[in-house]
C-alpha cells in the first residue's frame, strides 16, 4: 500500500506538469494529435505509471482472493490516506486499455476482460 501512495503522488505531480504543457500547447494554437498523446503517455509511464498500474492490479487480485478481511483492510487504508476505490479503478481500467503488444488480439481481449472482471468484486 505504501508503494501505491508513493507512486500515486509521483503520478499526480507528473500529470500536473503534462496538463500544464497541454494547456500551453493549446494556448499557442498547436494541435495535440495521437503522436503527442502517445508521447505524454510514455512520459507518464517513465514517471512511474506502470509500477502504479501493477500495484493497483495486485491490490485487485488480492482483494478478489475471497478473504474479506483483506478487502476491508485495503479499503480502510485507502480511505484513511485520502484515496479512493474510484482512483484505483481508473488506473486499472487505463492499464487494461493499454495492455498487449497488438500482435494477438484474442489474448489482449481475454486479458482485458479478466482484468476488468476483477474490478466488479473490488
Amino acid at each position: 500500500m505504501e508503494l501505491y501512495f508513493k507512486y500515486l503522488d509521483g503520478m499526480q505531480a507528473a500529470e500536473k506538469k503534462i496538463e500544464g504543457e497541454k494547456h500551453d500547447m493549446v494556448r499557442r494554437g498547436e494541435i495535440i494529435d495521437d503522436d503527442t498523446e502517445d508521447e505524454f503517455y510514455l512520459r507518464r509511464l517513465d514517471a512511474g505509471l506502470f509500477v502504479l498500474q501493477l500495484n493497483c492490479y495486485i491490490m485487485a487480485e488480492i482483494c478478489n482472493a475471497s478473504i474479506p478481511q483483506v478487502r476491508q483492510r485495503v479499503h480502510q487504508i485507502l480511505n484513511m490516506r485520502g484515496s479512493s476505490l474510484k482512483i484505483v479503478r481508473h488506473i486499472i481500467k487505463e492499464y487494461a486499455e493499454n495492455i498487449g503488444d497488438g500482435k494477438n488480439q484474442e489474448f489482449r481481449e481475454s486479458e482485458q476482460k479478466r482484468i476488468l472482471d476483477l474490478l466488479e468484486n473490488f
